[in-house]
């Protein structure tokens, strides 16, 4: 079964970084069509498990003080498609461990 890893180093504490990867495990799942999403939480580690297309697609995260591990395991009919997950993956994981963006200040008001 084919497996992608996908490693996001981070500065939060383990419990934030694996609630802010559970909205983003399910943006991925609804990126690639998923549906039946099921997800299991403990502390620091969860599983996880969707239906895409014709796809069962299973994995797991899990959260330490410095970074957040994603293990998926695809079933090798969804082999073509492992590099595009991979890369949906890291990016919205990553997106979601980034610090919110700084907003300027409004500009002052004009006499």
């Amino acid at each position: 079964m084919p497996k992608i890893t996908v490693r996001i180093a981070h500065e939060k504490s383990a419990v934030e970084a694996l609630a802010r990867v559970r909205p983003a495990l399910e943006k991925t799942a609804k990126d690639f069509q998923g549906h039946d999403l099921q997800m299991d939480s403990q502390e620091t580690t969860a599983t996880f498990a969707f239906k895409s297309m014709a796809f069962t697609i299973k994995g797991t995260v899990e959260a330490s003080a410095a970074e957040v591990v994603v293990n998926v395991d695809l079933p090798f009919a969804a082999m073509m498609f492992k590099d595009q997950a991979e890369r949906a993956v890291a990016k919205n994981v990553k997106r979601a461990l980034e610090p919110p963006l700084a907003t300027p200040d409004a500009p002052p008001p004009q006499t």
